[in-house]
């Protein structure tokens, strides 16, 4: 475990970029160990994700600033949306299809928590998404 990191700072990992995303992975396996991930997430103002849903994973949204829009699909075809802001904490269980979307004028920052981790790999390797390095800023595609 000596080679895992402590702590992680956000110009240290790379940025993961979207058009509807900005985004870094915090912690993973290879990162810094466990069977943990996190993900601080940036929305731009009426910008968000799609329905989805990680069939493996259970997900837990922490909202650091901003307002959004959650959704989650607690029994299928049947969506709950709910304001969220500063400070809401939302659980979505294993399986559920959500959304989240930035609701207000400004940016809606969130840490997504998933265990076990994956959702973060995927949208890593996946060619939607432009992948800064470390340390280099981040431009609008």
């Amino acid at each position: 475990m000596a080679d895992k990191k402590i702590a992680v700072a956000p110009e240290e990992v790379e940025t993961i970029m979207a058009d509807w995303v900005t985004a870094k992975v915090m912690c993973d396996p290879k990162l810094t160990g466990g069977n943990i991930s996190a993900v601080s997430l940036y929305f731009e103002p009426g910008q968000g994700h799609a329905r989805h849903n990680h069939p493996q994973t259970e997900q837990l949204i922490f909202v650091v600033s901003g307002v959004g829009e959650m959704m989650i699909e607690y029994e299928e075809g049947k969506p709950v949306t709910q304001t969220i802001g500063p400070g809401s904490l939302v659980n979505i269980p294993k399986g559920a299809y959500h959304s989240t979307f930035c609701a207000g004028w400004e940016p809606v920052r969130i840490l997504a928590i998933y265990s076990p981790p994956g959702p973060e790999a995927a949208m890593h390797d996946s060619p939607d998404f432009k992948i800064i390095p470390p340390g280099k800023l981040p431009a609008r595609l």
